[in-house]
């Protein structure tokens, strides 16, 4: 296959996946229209959270946008590059902040089977979402283990490794949530399947700035970017215990991940 039709089969291949997620939440909104619309009119501040949440929405828009054109604007695209793994990390993102304004205003209409329903889908999307990371992760990873074991030089090899351990973790996480019995439950999975992940990034990022990797973003910005980003995650559940499960507290969270969205794409904004 030459490069440009592989190019064109990612950019179709992108093409529909956006299609088949906002044709999805589409009809998310469309089912619960009517619960959508009685809470905007009924609840203080239901309002300001839909902005809220679109405002950010729309800086993942930009963000997605922006890796994918500069993923494409290379000589060749590889799935292991990182505007392609980041992109996929904001695009997939991006997705779960559209479902979250659904849940936002009408979780507390639904039945505690529909909740854990709904939970255990949200929880998935996270999975999918988080994956790009501990993927581009594995790379640092495997540079430092390359001395000790020469096979890890081989690029081939490294994906197919990388590709394996991805496709197994993903497996387990999904598994443990699927199979979870209780909504209430799902709350302590979360912090297990996200902060683990943003750890490693965390110190990926910081790795990267240490020896000089990573030279098509700015590591040293990431590393801060995904460390508010991680201490966000962290007190989100005191917020929602301080505040209550609120309107304000969903926008001084949703407010405080924008803030910290503009640093981490100062830190992928890069001029050649």
């Amino acid at each position: 296959m030459t490069t440009l039709s592989k190019k064109r089969l990612y950019q179709y291949g992108i093409l529909v996946g956006v299609i088949i997620g906002s044709v999805g939440v589409f009809f998310l909104y469309l089912v619960n229209y009517s619960l959508i619309l009685k809470a905007l009119a009924e609840y203080d501040g239901a309002s300001q959270v839909v902005l809220t949440i679109s405002l950010r929405i729309i800086l993942l828009i930009i963000i997605s946008v922006y890796l994918f054109n500069k993923w494409f604007k290379q000589e060749a695209q590889y799935l292991s590059d990182i505007p392609f793994l980041l992109g996929m990390f904001f695009l997939i993102l991006l997705f779960g902040k559209a479902i979250d304004i659904v849940w936002d205003l009408t979780f507390f209409t639904f039945s505690k089977d529909v909740i854990l329903f709904f939970l255990k889908f949200r929880f998935i999307i996270i999975i999918f979402e988080v994956a790009p990371l501990i993927y581009l992760g594995f790379e640092i990873i495997f540079f430092r283990l390359e001395d000790r074991f020469p096979k890890l030089k081989n690029n081939r090899f490294m994906n197919k490794l990388r590709t394996r351990l991805i496709a197994i973790i993903v497996s387990i996480e999904s598994l443990i949530v699927i199979i979870t019995p209780k909504y209430n439950s799902l709350g302590f999975l979360l912090p297990f399947i996200v902060i683990p992940s943003l750890l490693g990034i965390v110190y990926i990022f910081f790795l990267a700035y240490r020896l000089n990797r990573l030279s098509v973003v700015k590591p040293g910005i990431l590393t801060i970017g995904f460390l508010l980003y991680l201490i966000s995650n962290i007190f989100r559940p005191l917020m929602m215990i301080i505040l209550g499960e609120t309107a304000g507290y969903i926008i001084i969270a949703e407010i405080v991940d924008i803030f910290v969205f503009l640093i981490i794409f100062l830190g992928l904004y890069k001029q050649k």
